[in-house]
């Protein structure tokens, strides 16, 4: 029996000869619809305790370790300078690294499942942190050091607690994209990464309306309880979701059997400066994530312009951000079909451009719980469309055998410029004394990375024209940064 389809399918949906049935491919794997909706779902398990999870940093923390006396410096220090110095790194060690890797586990869930547990365990450690300083600091041997239970101590511990669980978070954070992405059909990507959006709104919503005004009061408990439903959630979604077979990762040394031990060192750094920062193709990339996430670097002072200079209660600040995340999950879907039709590597200045603009309507008329409702409406949708945009660039702009090394470059270049910028976001806002100049601040660098994001669509776009235009002449063996 033979069907015949009129539409034209991409390259990674066949049709079963048997059932006539759409197949989605990634690798190895083979989907049906229903196997994509079992797929789906089960990551979305994942993505919505994972992003509860990232809801109490910076945000939380940053509300815990300023109750102790942190100065806006010493926020951007402990919560944005050290952090980063620490992680930085790790990106790409983890990315590279499980890119290499092939297990009967996969190359990505390793890596997840050993993280897990050290980083639910210290993140849920860390509002107990100045209980535990205060009874360090009076020990005998300690106390004749430093000021038994000073406050300086307090937020110094907080400070370590979040630098520690840090570093197995980012190695999480970092392999469970690349995890999506060696999982999920390149076709739905869009598509999934709206609902993936949607669920996080869904969170958001839950966590804003209802927890957020209970923070303030009942840190410990909310730590803990998530660090454990996350701890479950985490090893039980790795557990169903299987990854497939990777063929075998391209040799260190290529014709050399053994390579001596400073090629096995030296040479995959070697390799990855080469093919990811001394190609101008993805450098415009960086350069332009780079510049966005300067935008993010006074988030955590936006809190404070609500907290303390408008006087608004936690209560209000969780509901006036809690009411647009609804929205969005009614119209998400439709944006990330929207996504896939017209390319993300189009919408993202757009998204971003439109963004920038509300900062700036932010910055001057945002003084009410009602200003705040709309503005902040504004700015998650922006920010939703922008996020799609993002994950299913990757896969667009990437080669994918070696996405990891990619994205790490990527992440990684904006991480040592992010943590260098928290050494001046802190001061900045000492001395203008004044919360209002976070949207100027994000405005600023926005409306910068909406011009090299236009950059990187003409470059993308004329690659792409000369990649079809030498496919169309039978040229055989494009580039390797060609390959998808």
């Amino acid at each position: 029996m033979s069907f015949h389809h009129t539409e034209k399918l991409p390259p990674d949906v066949s049709i079963d000869q048997k059932t006539g049935k759409k197949i989605w491919s990634v690798g190895t794997l083979r989907y049906t619809q229903g196997g994509l909706l079992v797929l789906f779902g089960w990551l979305m398990f994942n993505d919505f305790f994972l992003m509860l999870m990232e809801q109490i940093k910076p945000n939380l923390t940053g509300i815990l370790i300023r109750s102790h006396g942190a100065t806006n410096t010493e926020i951007a220090l402990y919560l944005g300078t050290l952090g980063s110095l620490f992680t930085f790194w790790i990106n790409p060690l983890a990315s590279t690294w499980s890119d290499r890797t092939r297990t009967k586990w996969g190359r990505r869930r390793p890596f997840l499942l050993i993280c897990t547990p050290p980083m639910v365990i210290i993140m849920g450690l860390i509002p107990w942190m100045p209980d535990i300083w205060n009874w360090f600091s009076h020990l005998p041997f300690v106390a004749q050091f430093c000021t038994p239970g000073s406050a300086r101590g307090a937020v110094a511990a907080i400070g370590f607690c979040y630098v520690v669980s840090g570093v197995f978070n980012n190695f999480i954070l970092a392999i469970f994209t690349l995890f999506f992405i060696d999982v999920v059909p390149k076709s739905v990507m869009g598509r999934f990464n709206a609902i993936l959006r949607i669920v996080t709104m869904i969170q958001q919503f839950i966590w804003n309306y209802w927890v957020f005004g209970l923070a303030e009061h009942n840190m410990k408990w909310i730590y803990g309880g998530l660090a454990g439903a996350c701890a479950v959630c985490y090893i039980v979604s790795l557990i169903m979701v299987k990854e497939g077979e990777y063929p075998p990762p391209e040799p260190i040394a290529p014709g050399v059997e053994k390579p001596a031990w400073h090629v096995r060192i030296f040479g995959p750094v070697a390799t990855y400066v080469k093919e990811c920062y001394l190609n101008p193709y993805y450098v415009w990339v960086f350069l332009a994530f780079l510049v966005y996430q300067g935008s993010n670097v006074a988030n955590t002072f936006r809190l404070f312009h609500w907290k303390e200079t408008l006087g608004f209660s936690m209560d209000t600040i969780g509901k006036m951000q809690a009411w647009p995340q609804l929205g969005i999950v009614i119209i998400g879907y439709l944006l990330g079909t929207m996504v896939d039709k017209f390319k993300s590597l189009r919408m993202m200045p757009i998204a971003l451009g439109l963004w920038a603009c509300v900062n700036v309507a932010s910055f001057f008329f945002l003084r009410t719980p009602t200003t705040m409702l709309i503005f902040m409406g504004l700015i998650t949708l922006c920010h939703f469309l922008f996020s799609i945009s993002w994950g299913v660039m990757n896969v667009e702009i990437y080669p994918r055998a070696k996405m990891g090394q990619f994205c790490s470059a990527q992440t990684l270049s904006a991480t040592v410029f992010v943590m260098l910028l928290n050494l001046v976001v802190g001061p900045f806002f000492d001395w203008v004394d004044n919360y209002q100049f976070a949207y100027a601040w994000s405005a600023v660098w926005q409306f910068a990375a909406v011009f090299l994001f236009i950059k990187v669509y003409r470059n993308w776009k004329k690659k792409t024209a000369e990649d079809a235009r030498l496919a169309a002449a039978g040229v055989p063996g494009l580039p390797s940064d060609m390959k998808s």
